[in-house]
């Protein structure tokens, strides 16, 4: 026999209606992005999240895979195996208006993470100069293309953010 539970309305959504599993919390806050006030703060936003997993955890509806900024969260069987109903929700979920707004958070994201990569990759290139000068003639044109790339995604990744500040302000205007 299945066990109704309550829910957060927004963990409802994101982790029952939507089916999400393999998500970091940063993920799950992008995600809940359209379904909540745009007014909210996203260090609120992703605090509350993280509270609700922390708590998904202790009920091992969820487990959880690495550390620190490399959790991320997996459903489990016991999650399947219980019926969820949301609570009514102290934050109203609305239904996404647009969903152009998680679209462009998630490629902000993969920017990001492409970003974090390219300057690891121009740091490597100038450390390996600094120890070996004898390859600085081979490895100047590798380190001009990371530097180019990381500018390129640093731009991409600027105009994004802006663009998703610009919505929620409107939206706050509202």
């Amino acid at each position: 026999m299945r066990r109704t539970r309550k829910v957060d309305a927004l963990m409802h959504k994101l982790l029952i209606e939507k089916r999400m599993d393999g998500f970091s919390v940063v993920e799950l806050r992008d995600a809940s992005l359209p379904y909540v006030d745009q007014s909210c703060d996203l260090v609120e936003l992703r605090l509350r999240l993280y509270r609700q997993l922390l708590r998904f955890e202790r009920n091992n509806w969820l487990r959880v895979e690495g550390s620190r900024t490399n959790k991320r969260y997996f459903q489990t069987e016991s999650l399947h195996a219980n019926e969820f109903v949301p609570k009514p929700a102290s934050v109203e979920v609305i239904e996404a208006k647009s969903p152009t707004w998680s679209v462009l958070a998630s490629e902000r994201n993969e920017s990001r993470g492409e970003l974090e990569i390219a300057l690891g990759e121009v740091g490597e290139y100038q450390l390996l100069i600094q120890r070996f000068p004898e390859l600085e003639p081979k490895l100047a044109l590798l380190l001009n293309q990371a530097r180019e790339r990381s500018a390129q995604l640093l731009g991409k990744v600027n105009v994004l953010t802006t663009v998703l500040d610009t919505i929620a302000r409107e939206q706050k205007a509202c």
